[in-house]
C-alpha cells in the first residue's frame, strides 16, 4: 500500500488534501459503503423509529403511534425514491427500510392495542366504581 500523497492545498483553509488511490479511482465518492451504492433515503431513520415505536408502546400508546406514523411516512418516501432508481441503492439499505416499516406497523398496532386496553380498563373500573357509589347512596 502506498502512502497518501499531497496533491494540493485547500484554498479556503490551507490544509493539504490527501488522496489515496482508492479515492482517486472511485467515481462515487459520496457513498456510504465500498461497493459504490448509496443508502436508501431515510432507511436508517425508519428502522430506528420503527424499533422505538415497539419499545414505547407501553407508554400509554401515544408515543408509539406517533413514532409509527412518522416511520411509515418516511418509509413511503424512501420506497418511492428506491422505486425510481433501484440500481442506485444497496439492497441492504432497502431491507433496512422494509424492516423498519414492518417494525413501525407492529409498533403502531401495539400502541393502538395499548390505548384500547386502557379505554376498556377505565370503562370497567368506572362501571365498578359507579356501582359501589350507587350501592352506598341507596
Amino acid at each position: 500500500m502506498t502512502p497518501p500523497e499531497i496533491n494540493n492545498l485547500d484554498p479556503q483553509d490551507g490544509i493539504p488534501k490527501f488522496e489515496t488511490p482508492s479515492s482517486i479511482n472511485n467515481p462515487i465518492n459520496n457513498s456510504n459503503n465500498g461497493n459504490g451504492y448509496q443508502t436508501v433515503p431515510n432507511s436508517i431513520g425508519v428502522l430506528v423509529l420503527g424499533i422505538l415505536s415497539i419499545c414505547f408502546c407501553w407508554c400509554y400508546g401515544i408515543v408509539s403511534i406517533i413514532l409509527g406514523i412518522v416511520a411509515l411516512v418516511l418509509a413511503s418516501a424512501g420506497e418511492k425514491e428506491y422505486n425510481l432508481n433501484p440500481a442506485r441503492y444497496s439492497i441492504a439499505s432497502y431491507k433496512n427500510l422494509k424492516a423498519g416499516k414492518t417494525c413501525a406497523i407492529i409498533g403502531l398496532s401495539l400502541g393502538g392495542l395499548t390505548i384500547l386496553g386502557f379505554i376498556v380498563y377505565f370503562i370497567i373500573v368506572g362501571t365498578f366504581a359507579a356501582g359501589i357509589l350507587n350501592a352506598f347512596t341507596h
